[in-house]
């Protein structure tokens, strides 16, 4: 597999932007964005994705706000796992984690074909809905921020396109 370059860039990029939240650091991954621990988000290096634009209707259908920036509202929902973490414990948390395995064997038996429905039932996990709840109510709160968050991880993007050959 040929090295991506200019991740080191991108992750120092979301890093600084991630570090206000209590999160210490970014990292790329091969899966889209998520909570390693309780103050690691791990991404994966593309703006827009098949998640995205379910996500992305997700959000402006249950939560009534307009998504400008996926890739932000993606990083502000992981931010909001680590914010919500303790909000979730117990039975609760099991079921989570069931549905999540779940829907996950569900989605191997299908090739790793992501369906919508199942997608809609994984954003509706208690644990997921509250972590995008925290993420939309502090985009509704601060969209000066959301866009500053954007502007500095799109520059390491753009990046990533011209030094691996890539056109937008």
């Amino acid at each position: 597999m040929e090295k991506v370059k200019g991740l080191k860039k991108l992750n120092k990029a979301i890093s600084a932007q991630l570090k206000p939240f209590g999160i210490d650091f970014a990292v790329c991954s091969d899966t889209y964005a998520y909570l390693t621990d309780t103050n690691i988000v791990e991404f994966k290096p593309t703006e827009n994705s098949i998640e995205d634009g379910w996500f992305k209707d997700f959000i402006e259908t249950r939560f009534n706000y307009k998504v400008k920036y996926p890739f932000v509202i993606s990083l502000l929902h992981e931010v909001g796992h680590h914010k919500t973490l303790e909000d979730i414990s117990g039975t609760v948390a099991e079921f989570c984690i069931a549905e999540k395995e779940r829907i996950n064997e569900e989605m191997q038996i299908a090739d790793g074909h992501r369906s919508k429905e199942l997608e809609y039932e994984y954003f509706n996990l208690p644990d997921e809905i509250i972590a995008t709840a925290w993420a939309v109510e502090w985009a509704k709160k601060h969209p000066k921020k959301v866009k500053k968050i954007w502007k500095h991880c799109e520059k390491a993007f753009h990046e990533i396109y011209r030094k691996n050959g890539v056109t937008e």
